[in-house]
Protein backbone atom coordinates (compact mmCIF):
# COMPACT_ATOMS: atom_id res chain seq x y z
CA UNK A 1 0.00 0.00 0.00
CA UNK A 2 2.84 2.25 0.56
CA UNK A 3 4.24 1.67 -2.37
CA UNK A 4 1.16 2.76 -4.41
CA UNK A 5 0.92 6.10 -2.55
CA UNK A 6 4.36 6.63 -3.65
CA UNK A 7 3.85 5.79 -7.14
CA UNK A 8 1.18 8.41 -7.41
CA UNK A 9 2.68 10.75 -5.87
CA UNK A 10 5.61 10.18 -8.76
CA UNK A 11 2.80 10.36 -11.06
CA UNK A 12 1.80 13.66 -9.92
CA UNK A 13 5.24 15.19 -9.84
CA UNK A 14 5.68 13.65 -13.69
CA UNK A 15 2.62 15.71 -14.94
CA UNK A 16 3.14 18.57 -13.04
CA UNK A 17 5.78 21.47 -14.07
CA UNK A 18 8.10 22.11 -11.29
CA UNK A 19 8.37 25.70 -10.30
CA UNK A 20 12.12 26.02 -10.96
CA UNK A 21 10.84 25.02 -15.09
CA UNK A 22 7.97 27.71 -14.83
CA UNK A 23 10.60 30.28 -13.36
CA UNK A 24 12.76 29.49 -16.39
CA UNK A 25 9.84 30.48 -18.76
CA UNK A 26 9.29 33.34 -16.61
CA UNK A 27 12.74 34.57 -17.28
CA UNK A 28 12.77 33.84 -20.80
CA UNK A 29 9.50 35.51 -21.61
CA UNK A 30 10.87 39.17 -19.44
CA UNK A 31 14.67 38.58 -21.03
CA UNK A 32 12.80 38.29 -24.99
CA UNK A 33 10.52 41.43 -24.00
CA UNK A 34 13.92 43.92 -23.23
CA UNK A 35 15.48 42.23 -26.47
CA UNK A 36 12.42 42.89 -28.62
CA UNK A 37 12.83 46.65 -26.99
CA UNK A 38 16.64 46.57 -28.25
CA UNK A 39 15.65 45.33 -31.47
CA UNK A 40 13.54 48.06 -32.41
CA UNK A 41 15.87 50.90 -31.38
CA UNK A 42 17.09 50.26 -34.89
CA UNK A 43 14.12 50.44 -36.71
CA UNK A 44 12.56 53.23 -34.92
CA UNK A 45 16.13 54.75 -36.25
CA UNK A 46 15.87 53.95 -39.75
CA UNK A 47 12.27 54.85 -39.66
CA UNK A 48 13.31 58.25 -38.68
CA UNK A 49 16.34 58.99 -40.90
CA UNK A 50 14.38 57.45 -43.93
CA UNK A 51 13.52 59.95 -46.42
CA UNK A 52 9.96 59.74 -46.51
CA UNK A 53 8.65 63.43 -46.10
CA UNK A 54 9.01 63.17 -50.03
CA UNK A 55 6.29 61.21 -49.90
CA UNK A 56 2.20 61.42 -50.72
CA UNK A 57 1.12 62.87 -47.17
CA UNK A 58 -0.85 59.95 -46.35
CA UNK A 59 2.27 57.76 -46.55
CA UNK A 60 4.32 60.72 -44.71
CA UNK A 61 1.86 60.79 -41.78
CA UNK A 62 1.11 56.99 -41.52
CA UNK A 63 5.41 56.58 -41.57
CA UNK A 64 5.34 58.80 -38.52
CA UNK A 65 2.48 57.51 -36.44
CA UNK A 66 4.01 54.01 -36.73
CA UNK A 67 7.23 55.75 -36.04
CA UNK A 68 6.02 57.31 -32.69
CA UNK A 69 4.12 54.25 -32.11
CA UNK A 70 7.21 52.13 -32.37
CA UNK A 71 9.71 54.48 -29.97
CA UNK A 72 7.03 54.73 -27.32
CA UNK A 73 7.33 51.17 -27.29
CA UNK A 74 10.85 50.65 -26.34
CA UNK A 75 10.60 51.99 -22.92
CA UNK A 76 7.13 50.09 -22.30
CA UNK A 77 8.98 46.48 -23.94
CA UNK A 78 11.87 47.45 -21.04
CA UNK A 79 9.19 48.31 -18.13
CA UNK A 80 7.10 44.92 -19.41
CA UNK A 81 10.24 42.74 -19.22
CA UNK A 82 11.21 44.38 -15.63
CA UNK A 83 7.29 43.60 -14.64
CA UNK A 84 7.40 39.99 -15.87
CA UNK A 85 10.59 39.13 -14.34
CA UNK A 86 9.44 40.20 -10.95
CA UNK A 87 5.81 39.03 -11.40
CA UNK A 88 3.83 41.98 -10.92
CA UNK A 89 0.17 41.46 -10.90
CA UNK A 90 -0.81 43.50 -14.15
CA UNK A 91 2.30 42.14 -16.12
CA UNK A 92 0.27 39.35 -17.99
CA UNK A 93 -2.54 41.70 -19.62
CA UNK A 94 -0.33 44.58 -20.59
CA UNK A 95 2.24 42.11 -22.02
CA UNK A 96 -0.67 40.85 -24.03
CA UNK A 97 -1.90 43.89 -25.40
CA UNK A 98 1.85 45.35 -25.97
CA UNK A 99 2.18 42.34 -28.14
CA UNK A 100 -0.97 42.03 -30.08
CA UNK A 101 0.12 45.83 -30.82
CA UNK A 102 3.76 45.56 -31.99
CA UNK A 103 2.52 42.26 -33.59
CA UNK A 104 0.28 44.03 -35.97
CA UNK A 105 2.45 47.19 -36.34
CA UNK A 106 5.48 45.28 -37.38
CA UNK A 107 3.39 43.15 -39.59
CA UNK A 108 2.06 46.38 -41.30
CA UNK A 109 5.98 47.38 -41.32
CA UNK A 110 7.33 44.04 -42.58
CA UNK A 111 9.17 43.23 -40.01
CA UNK A 112 9.25 39.66 -39.65
CA UNK A 113 11.73 38.73 -37.13
CA UNK A 114 10.21 41.25 -34.73
CA UNK A 115 6.32 39.93 -35.45
CA UNK A 116 7.63 36.15 -35.21
CA UNK A 117 8.92 37.28 -31.73
CA UNK A 118 5.51 39.10 -30.68
CA UNK A 119 4.26 35.68 -32.27
CA UNK A 120 5.96 33.57 -29.64
CA UNK A 121 5.71 35.53 -26.86
CA UNK A 122 2.32 36.02 -27.07
CA UNK A 123 1.69 32.01 -27.62
CA UNK A 124 4.21 31.84 -23.95
CA UNK A 125 2.18 34.31 -22.26
CA UNK A 126 -0.86 32.27 -22.94
CA UNK A 127 0.67 29.19 -21.52
CA UNK A 128 -1.30 27.80 -18.47
CA UNK A 129 1.25 27.95 -16.20
CA UNK A 130 2.61 30.92 -16.90
CA UNK A 131 -0.80 32.59 -17.17
CA UNK A 132 -1.19 31.43 -13.88
CA UNK A 133 1.68 32.78 -12.22
CA UNK A 134 1.00 36.01 -13.73
CA UNK A 135 -2.37 36.86 -12.73
CA UNK A 136 -3.20 37.49 -9.35
CA UNK A 137 -5.19 35.48 -7.51
CA UNK A 138 -8.28 37.10 -6.47
CA UNK A 139 -9.10 36.49 -2.41
CA UNK A 140 -12.77 37.13 -2.84
CA UNK A 141 -13.65 34.81 -4.78
CA UNK A 142 -12.59 32.19 -1.98
CA UNK A 143 -14.40 34.19 1.03
CA UNK A 144 -17.60 33.23 2.04
CA UNK A 145 -20.53 35.75 2.03
CA UNK A 146 -22.09 34.35 4.95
Amino acid sequence: MIDDDKANSDDLESYSPSVQNINIVITLIAVFHIIAGILTIPLVYIIFTSSFFEAPVIVTLMVLVMGSILSLSVPILFALGWAIWSLQPWAWKVAVVVNVLCLFLNIIGGVVFIALLNIVLLFALNGTDVKLALTPINTQDFIDPS
